[in-house]
């Protein structure tokens, strides 16, 4: 698994940036936009790479898992949902 700090690491040495809070910040910079974007817009498409989409779940309700007798009414929630583009999974299936 990777965390942030190893995507960190790994984009700095990609792109010779010396300084890793440098190289933060523009991580930091582009998750914000993506975010902010998706507040506008609830589809952002990267050719050759994939689409991140805000999707939202039903209302509905759900059985209590602690106590089967329980029910839970679920308010609909919004999510981002990502799939990869074709170009994309290609070239990760060829590399593995």
């Amino acid at each position: 698994m990777t965390t942030k700090q190893d995507l960190i690491i790994f984009y700095s040495e990609l792109n010779g940036i010396k300084d890793l809070d440098e190289a933060e910040r523009r991580i930091d910079k582009f998750i914000n936009t993506l975010s902010e974007a998706l507040k506008i817009d609830d589809k952002i498409t990267f050719m050759n790479f994939g689409t991140f989409e805000v999707k939202e779940t039903k209302e509905r309700d759900i059985v209590d898992p602690k106590d089967s007798t329980n029910i839970i009414h679920a308010e609909p929630r919004k999510y981002v949902k990502f799939k990869v583009s074709k170009s994309l999974e290609d070239t990760l299936c060829l590399e593995n």
